[in-house]
């Protein structure tokens, strides 16, 4: 009888083992699957993508400037009330421009040639003194500056800001913060004017360009430093881009000689308009480097040289007559 246990007992002990053996036999391979594919992910740089936080931020892109800017949470876009840091971005074609405080066509005419040359340029806007310069945005340069105040005495800003030009955009970059909060976090800086401003808390004039300095330095309060820092971080993440020619040349263009003549690009078409009317369809390439355009209408063939190509102009010169077509969007 007691053998007959001792079997049993063995025979138990055989196939409990053999069945943990056959489950981590199971496991294993999971387990090193599983780790092998992580390290994969690691090693691939797909991991590092997401290790600058940069990457998680809202994404901004101005399709007139042609640029692309990046900003984090904490940060609202266009001004809101109850906002500690607003995010404000303002690009509008040069020609025309009728702003005031320096945002007009004129200055700003003035200003694209003076930050071509690397030269601040003109004055615009209410810049602390201490705070202007220029700024290299990759090949472009731009005005940077912070405005504390604007006209009287009473009046208290948190601003800086960011002013270039691209693509015959004027481009302005503004980060806000909330007067109050950044009031309370540089309280060493401000004074009270009870013959102006009665209890309200203004500037020390003679503490502004300090005040600057400090910030630059890193040594202000925890939520006046983020607010001047959030600016730089941000202007970091500027990127400029040019459209391809395809990009460009979509779209209507009236002949400039003849202001019923209009063509159009759109996919891999060219539409030829009359007087409103549509005359002739037909498909068209780019080649030799974007260069040459041909268009194929009923097996009839046409060349062009690509003159001139622009936003707003495009120049055509028909082969093989040689005469120019003009033709503005």
């Amino acid at each position: 009888m007691k053998n007959i246990l001792v079997i049993i007992g063995l025979v138990i002990l055989l196939i409990g083992g053999a069945w943990y053996y056959f489950q981590q036999e199971q496991q294993t391979p999971v387990d090193q699957s599983k780790s092998n594919d992580e390290q994969e992910f690691n090693d691939s740089g797909r991991a590092k993508a997401i290790e600058d936080e940069k990457d998680l931020w809202k994404v901004y892109q101005d399709k007139d400037g042609r640029f692309s800017i990046k900003y984090p949470g904490n940060v609202d876009f266009g001004k809101q009330e109850n906002s500690l840091y607003t995010l404000t971005i303002e690009s509008n074609k040069v020609a025309g421009l009728e702003g005031t405080m320096g945002y007009n066509e004129e200055t700003a005419l003035e200003n694209m040639v003076s930050l071509e040359k690397g030269e601040y340029g003109q004055e615009i806007d209410f810049p602390l003194t201490v705070s202007k310069k220029v700024t290299k945005l990759n090949s472009i340069n731009a005005q940077e500056f912070m405005v504390l105040g604007r006209f009287e005495v009473c009046d208290v800003a948190f601003q800086r800001k960011l002013y270039f030009f691209n693509n015959d955009s004027q481009v302005v970059v503004t980060l806000y913060g909330s007067r109050d909060p950044l009031i309370e976090g540089a309280s060493e800086y401000f004074e009270t004017n009870p013959e102006d401003c009665q209890d309200m808390k203004v500037w020390n004039f003679d503490k502004q360009a300090q005040f600057y300095q400090d910030l630059s330095q890193g040594k202000g309060s925890e939520t006046v430093q983020e607010w001047f820092d959030l600016f730089d971080e941000i202007v970091s993440t500027i990127e400029f881009y040019t459209p391809s020619v395809f990009e460009l040349i979509k779209g209507k263009w009236t002949s400039i000689d003849d202001k019923d003549s209009v063509i159009e690009f759109k996919d891999k078409i060219k539409i030829d308009y009359y007087a409103g009317e549509e005359m002739s369809q037909g498909t068209f390439e780019l080649k030799d480097n974007n260069q040459h355009l041909t268009v194929t209408i009923d097996n009839e063939v046409f060349e062009y040289t690509i003159v001139e190509l622009t936003d707003d102009i495009l120049t055509l010169t028909y082969l093989p007559r040689g005469n120019t077509l003009k033709y503005q969007r």
